[in-house]
């Protein structure tokens, strides 16, 4: 898949992975208020224990209801809240089907509480993994399904990229979604920016790095920077609220193809931008917890023109061996691509009994 892009282009042309049909068609909007409109929303931030999603759901049912008290109607959770989040084959046995415990779990939640709630968790689809978000309504009903495209990095031994577009249409408005590392490409800033979002949800799994070569200490302080700033910028270039929600605590995991092990920290920096840039809340690094506010959708302050291409397939300054992250991510595809094992047990996981 192509990354790389040329400001002034046609949407169509710049992502070829895209067919044309997945695009925004103006026969397709639905009909949205031409005025400002105010809502509610929350972010959480959380530790994920890998392999014990009983422990993961309840935790955050409890920070989820902190929310519903203080007014939140939309929620947003981080990326593979559920089951954890790991860089080996242990990942494998978090997975579900679509209609598996998450789905019943949100579904279940957001009847009682009245309220629209987001996250990922790995989805097990006939033979193949996904990283898969879901938006749930208050009627317990999918509003809206994503499928993280690419994989990062070593992520593409374990799961494959989905198809589908990143936005779908809901009652509160457009909502687009950008899972982790799917936030710094420019090619997904594209797709959103020409289907014209409402509301930009970004749940991450987002770790910090340390100073260790070829990581330089100024790379780490950029990674973290956008880790921080991301969402206001994101916020004031795109003219439309953004929420994100990253995980807090160690990830220590194993890595595959024989590359070094990582004991390294989710710094969090979970964040709620309004639309026109103004950080309305962000919650420390480290700390476990929900943060609220009330954001405007306002189609009067929707930046018209697209941000500039002034890093190439990114949207943000990134360091000199982020090709790295490439390169792993197509070792990765073919890994995957020949595993028996994966497909054995991505099968058994997909046909486990749903609940509804």
């Amino acid at each position: 898949m192509s990354l790389w892009f040329k400001t002034g282009a046609g949407v169509a042309d710049t992502m070829p992975c895209m067919r044309p049909t997945q695009l925004p068609h103006p026969d397709r909007r639905p009909v949205r208020p031409p005025t400002a409109t105010q809502l509610r929303v929350a972010s959480i931030q959380m530790a994920c224990e890998l392999g014990n999603p009983e422990r993961n759901l309840l935790r955050a049912t409890a920070l989820i209801e902190d929310a519903a008290r203080q007014g939140a109607k939309l929620v947003l959770l981080p990326e593979l809240m559920p089951g954890g989040y790991t860089l080996t084959e242990q990942i494998w046995d978090t997975a579900e089907p679509l209609h598996g415990p998450t789905r019943g779990w949100l579904s279940a939640l957001c009847r009682r509480l009245g309220l629209y709630v987001g996250t990922t968790f790995l989805e097990a689809d006939g033979a193949d993994f996904y990283n898969t978000f879901i938006l749930v309504d208050p009627k317990g009903e999918v509003s809206g399904r994503v499928r993280k495209s690419p994989p990062a990095s070593f992520e593409a031994y374990f799961f494959r990229a989905g198809g589908d577009t990143h936005w779908f249409d809901t009652p509160l408005g457009r909502i687009g979604v950008g899972i982790c590392f799917e936030n710094a490409l420019y090619e997904r800033y594209l797709e959103l920016h020409a289907a014209d979002i409402d509301l930009y949800l970004r749940p991450f799994s987002g770790a910090s790095f340390e100073a260790k070569f070829p990581v330089r200490q100024c790379d780490v302080d950029m990674l973290n920077g956008a880790l921080r700033d991301g969402t206001a910028e994101t916020a004031r270039s795109m003219g439309i609220p953004v929420l994100m929600s990253n995980k807090v605590g160690r990830l220590v995991t194993a890595l595959p193809a024989g590359f070094p092990s990582q004991d390294i920290e989710f710094p969090g920096f979970s964040a709620i931008a309004d639309s026109d840039g103004a950080l309305l809340a962000q919650l420390e690094s480290g700390a476990e917890g929900v943060v609220v506010g009330t954001v405007t959708l306002d189609p009067a302050r929707k930046q018209v023109q697209q941000a500039p291409n002034t890093h190439g397939r990114w949207t943000a300054r990134m360091p000199w061996w982020s090709i790295i992250w490439l390169l792993t991510q197509k070792l990765g595809e073919r890994s995957y691509q020949r595993s028996a094992s994966r497909r054995e047990r991505a099968s058994r996981a997909s046909m486990s009994e749903p609940l509804l």
